[in-house]
């Protein structure tokens, strides 16, 4: 292993991903922290998104246990719920409520705080990587041999010590939607790289709860987990609640359009009243709450092209959403990181570490596989006519037949799975073209027009049907 050093800015889950991945690579690697890394899984500040719902989707699982052997027993171990969505969750879309069918796909819900915690003790048991908290990167240094290159990163400790520099042949910014990047840029006379943005004006608050004893848990309520979508005009508001680790649930609600929800105590719980189902208040009545109401608005999508980026940096690269962060009501974001450094670890074993062309060709590869969920993420964001941002060429047009399939899902099995294999990243959107599918979301569309009744909408019942629990 000839190569020496490798830094990287930022130890969340994208971070400490691309770490695993570099550990293979360099005789050393450097994970640098604004942070005092907690001992277990506890909120930490330069995380306060953890306060809210997270989704690790079913390609996050499988690449998380990949980088990290044992994460999968660790995380059931430690609490973690592992569900079917498909059965466990009491789900009601723009059309009515789902049938209850499994997904094929367990899915771990737990708090990204556990998640955290559970990757960075497997990462600490790593021979040659060093994490250094409480420290902030100022700046990058670079020289000119032939094309400008990364070789430190200036570091400034919060504790009140002295400036340093820290020397690096590859420098991974996993710093996150926050990056300072396009500052170091300039400082080096760099023009940073364009960047798209569309923002639907989207807002969470979340309230955790101490779930109530089961003998208090009515017999005919089956559901594990919540799951209310917005329906525009009328309800401008979604609502969710996740079952976590140490009997404690989350409940968030999600606007659009600038209908932020409360962060008033009172008024989030008023608030759960107003959703399209009263199945979310009247189960959280059966809760006590243990937080107060956190509330999140910065959720614009921001898509940093580093894939046609007219500058170069060689030594440098941006993973996660350093580069392509999304509105998090998707839940998109951990696991494109994971797959991120998956996408870093091939180009490293096909071009090598130290090759100057390697960050050019990471960011070509990772912009191609982020360029399916951004696509998923606004074009549900473009629903609303609020939303400020480029609207994509053919936009309009397809539109229409995503809201098809996605109804047709809820009669169609097979389509049922397929639309659950790309919103997991499993299969590309592409899946959604293959020829068998579009048979199978046109018969369905004839059949409902042409059936009794044709296109008349069905009344939704206000609370899920009351099943008897499969198995």
């Amino acid at each position: 292993m000839a190569q020496r050093h490798a830094v990287v800015i930022g130890g969340s889950l994208a971070g400490l991903s691309a770490g695993r991945v570099l550990s293979d690579f360099f005789e050393r690697v450097t994970v640098i922290d604004r942070d005092t890394y907690p001992d277990g899984a506890l909120e930490r500040p330069g995380v306060p998104q953890s306060r809210h719902v997270h989704a690790l989707l079913a390609r996050g699982r499988q690449e998380l246990e990949r980088l990290f052997p044992g994460f999968d027993q660790l995380m059931c171990d430690q609490g973690a719920h592992e569900l079917d969505f498909g059965l466990d969750f009491a789900t009601l879309r723009v059309d009515g409520w789902a049938a209850r069918e499994s997904d094929w796909l367990r899915l771990f819900f737990a708090s990204r705080n556990l998640l955290e915690s559970v990757v960075r003790g497997l990462f600490r048991k790593l021979p040659n990587v060093t994490l250094i908290e409480r420290t902030t990167v100022t700046g990058i240094d670079a020289v000119r041999t032939g094309h400008l290159r990364a070789t430190s990163v200036q570091l400034c400790p919060l504790d009140g010590g002295a400036a340093s520099r820290l020397e690096a042949d590859l420098i991974v910014d996993a710093s996150g939607r926050a990056s300072k990047a396009p500052e170091w840029f300039r400082a080096l006379g760099v023009e940073p790289p364009q960047e798209s943005v569309v923002d639907s004006f989207s807002g969470y608050s979340s309230r955790w709860f101490k779930a109530p004893d089961p003998s208090r848990w009515p017999r005919e309520w089956w559901w594990k987990g919540i799951w209310i979508d917005l329906k525009a005009p009328e309800h401008m508001l979604a609502g969710v609640l996740f079952p976590l680790e140490q009997g404690r649930w989350l409940v968030t609600l999600g606007g659009v359009a600038k209908h932020y929800p409360p962060s008033d105590e009172a008024e989030f719980m008023a608030a759960l009243e107003t959703l399209r189902s009263p199945v979310l208040a009247e189960t959280v009545r059966l809760a006590e709450p243990i937080s107060p109401v956190y509330s999140n608005r910065a959720m614009a999508n921001r898509f940093r092209h580093y894939d046609r980026w007219q500058g170069r940096l060689d030594s440098f690269i941006a993973v996660g959403d350093a580069a392509c962060a999304f509105n998090p009501v998707y839940g998109q974001g951990m696991t494109t990181g994971t797959v991120s450094a998956t996408i870093l670890a091939d180009c490293l074993k096909k071009y090598g570490p130290l090759n100057p062309e390697l960050a050019r060709h990471f960011f070509r590869a990772q912009g191609r596989f982020q360029t399916s969920p951004w696509m998923l993420a606004t074009g549900a964001d473009f629903r609303f006519p609020e939303t400020e941002g480029r609207r994509p060429a053919g936009g309009k047009l397809f539109s229409p037949y995503f809201d098809t399939l996605f109804q047709a899902g809820r009669d169609d099995l097979v389509l049922h799975r397929r639309v659950g294999e790309v919103l997991n990243m499993l299969k590309s959107p592409s899946a959604f073209f293959e020829p068998a599918i579009m048979a199978r979301v046109a018969r369905w569309a004839f059949r409902r027009k042409f059936s009794r009744g044709g296109d008349r909408a069905r009344p939704i019942p206000a609370m899920p049907p009351s099943l008897i629990p499969v198995g």
